[in-house]
């Protein structure tokens, strides 16, 4: 290639950039995702909770579409969000683990949007290896992982903070900042808040102030159906995962302690909902709301004394099913029934910004549903994939319906896809949402548990095999 050639080559890219970035300042919408930690789907009013207080969410979700089919693909930090930032499945991002970085070669959605002409910002929980620069931010204000509420190692560009204030009221302070500087700048905006709460801090505690933890009488927090922990028709390695183990070490055994634990989550889910509040009254004080979409969810769900368990991980309906909120310019409030994952969260983003969807991701835009009109035929189920694990679980694929969830567990990981699995649960979430009963190999399910396992055999055969 001549010089001369190269010249108007990278001449003619830069008059592309600078046309679309003017096109994104002229009319793009801005864009906040909300990410919550741990937070389970009934954690808030809006979704059919009469304990829990959440009136700032809740009156977000009031004029949102809310999705009561939402889950995610892998229940656990790391692998969510990496979902979420490339529309992909781990097998094909590379995040399947706690902390490990994105596969060479991946784009996330905010390298997308910023080529579009977007201001990209991240404030929060940062869980994937790397850092939120490598991943396409402008602007970076984080965390690593999990720790201390207060004195927090956060790294603020060059710099590095220990606050004494709790670490999400300083993110929410620096992303009310951000909020500012764009509502000067008139650029569009894609900026993701990401909490720690209601994770826990690092001595496996949810403490909080006495102003939230004096809202809840443990004795009025109903326990979950299969408080007792029954593990029948259930994978026998169940009885001494982490997942159980870990509920045990917290007393769950016990009713008063179980009660107490559900106080101690239910306040910090309050704390959030009233810092979360600040923000968005912020965007509304700024003039924002018109101009900008709100996408409300939580990397994953959480076992809070089911099946005598806590954390996640496994692909019972509390770990894999989350809150998710989406409201904008134009939006219609209502509740939406459809099946929606983390992983559509990245096709959605572009297209609200007019930016091509890659044809490599797994994802499908939400933009249909959140409209409300004719929507094209949409999945009717959908494969979790849990192959590296974590805290003792071992590798399975599970088919998940809002009616049926299939699980196939393999003792090896070698064996994933290479032979028959080692344990079949099957539970129709209809009759039996508390997933108490595996039948399996009942004859009446016979037809659903070949239907969901053909899924799974095409995923295996769609991603998991060279």
């Amino acid at each position: 290639m001549t010089s001369r050639v190269r010249f108007h080559t990278l001449f003619g890219r830069l008059v592309f950039a600078l046309a679309v970035a003017a096109g994104a300042r002229a009319g793009a919408p801005n864009l906040l995702v909300v990410l919550a930690d741990d937070l389970r789907f009934d954690a808030l009013g809006a979704n059919g909770n009469p304990h829990i207080r959440t009136p700032h969410l809740d009156a977000l979700a009031a004029r949102s579409v809310r999705f009561t089919q939402a889950s995610v693909v892998m229940s656990l930090c790391s692998p969510s969000r990496a979902a979420i930032l490339t529309g992909r499945y781990g097998s094909a991002n590379g995040v399947t683990s706690l902390d490990a970085p994105l596969r060479a070669g991946e784009t996330t959605v905010a390298e997308r949007l910023r080529e579009a002409g977007y201001r990209t910002a991240m404030v929060g929980k940062w869980h994937i290896g790397g850092t939120p620069q490598n991943a396409g931010f402008d602007e970076a204000f984080y965390f690593r992982g999990n720790g201390p509420f207060h004195r927090r190692r956060v790294i603020d560009g060059e710099r590095e903070l220990r606050p004494e204030e709790h670490v999400d009221d300083v993110c929410v302070e620096r992303s009310i900042a951000f909020l500012q500087t764009q509502a000067a700048s008139g650029r569009p905006f894609f900026l993701v808040h990401a909490t720690q709460l209601p994770h826990m801090d690092d001595r496996h505690a949810w403490p909080s102030p006495a102003e939230f933890r004096d809202r809840y009488d443990p004795a009025e927090l109903p326990l979950p159906a299969t408080a007792g922990g029954d593990l029948t028709g259930k994978p026998p390695y169940l009885a001494a995962v982490r997942n159980r183990t870990q509920a045990d070490s917290y007393g769950y055994h016990e009713t008063d302690r179980l009660r107490a634990h559900l106080r101690d989550y239910y306040a910090v889910v309050t704390q959030l909902d009233t810092m979360i509040g600040r923000l968005l009254a912020a965007l509304d004080r700024l003039g924002l709301r018109e101009t900008t979409w709100i996408v409300f969810l939580s990397d994953n769900g959480w076992l809070l004394g089911e099946h005598r368990m806590t954390s996640k991980v496994l692909p019972y309906a509390d770990s894999v099913r989350v809150p998710l909120t989406i409201a904008g310019p134009g939006v219609v409030p209502r509740v939406e029934a459809r099946l929606a994952l983390n992983l559509d969260l990245a096709p959605t983003l572009l297209e609200l910004a007019g930016a091509a969807r890659p044809a490599a991701l797994h994802g499908t835009s939400l933009l249909p549903l959140v409209r409300g009109g004719a929507a094209p035929e949409w999945r009717r189920s959908f494969v979790y994939e849990c192959l590296d694990g974590y805290g003792g679980t071992q590798p399975l694929l599970a088919a998940i319906s809002p009616e049926w969830t299939l699980v196939h567990t393999w003792n090896a990981a070698d064996a994933v896809g290479r032979q028959a699995p080692d344990f079949v649960e099957l539970y129709n979430l209809v009759a039996d949402p508390a997933e108490r009963r595996n039948v399996a190999d009942s004859a009446e399910a016979s037809e659903v548990r070949r239907m969901l396992a053909a899924e799974i055999d095409a995923h295996i055969a769609r991603h998991l095999r060279p």
